[in-house]
C-alpha cells in the first residue's frame, strides 16, 4: 500500500497540482451545499421558534432537518418516503423527539409528511 501510494503521489508538487487542478470544483460544490444547509437551519430554527423548544433540544431537530434534506438529495419517490418513515421513527424511539415538531419539519422541507 505504501509503495502504491509513493508512487501515485512521488512528490509534493505532483500533490500541489492535483489539489489545485480540483480546487474549482470543490469550492463550487461547497457553495453549492452550504447554500441548502443554510435554508435547512433556517427553516428548522423558525419552526423551533414558534414551537417553543428549550435550546438544549435544538440540536436534535436541526440534525433531524440535515438528515431530511440528505436523504431528499439521494432519493425519491416510494424510496424516500420509506426512508424519511424509518428516520422519523427512529427519531421518535430512540431520541424521544416530538412526532408533531419532526412532521412539521418534513413538511417545511418537503411539502408533505409522509404517513405514519
Amino acid at each position: 500500500m505504501i509503495e502504491k501510494y509513493e508512487l501515485k503521489y512521488p512528490d509534493a508538487a505532483t500533490m500541489t497540482a492535483r489539489l489545485a487542478a480540483v480546487r474549482p470544483l470543490i469550492i463550487r460544490r461547497r457553495e453549492a451545499v452550504s447554500s441548502i444547509i443554510a435554508n435547512v437551519n433556517e427553516v428548522v430554527k423558525n419552526i423551533l421558534e414558534d414551537e417553543g423548544v428549550p435550546a438544549g433540544q435544538r440540536r436534535l431537530y436541526c440534525e433531524f432537518g440535515r438528515e431530511v434534506a440528505k436523504l431528499m438529495l439521494k432519493h425519491g419517490g416510494a424510496t424516500l418516503i420509506k426512508e424519511l418513515v424509518g428516520l422519523r421513527q427512529m427519531y421518535v424511539t430512540a431520541h424521544k423527539a416530538n412526532l408533531a415538531i419532526l412532521d412539521k419539519i418534513i413538511t417545511a422541507l418537503l411539502g408533505a409528511a409522509p404517513p405514519c
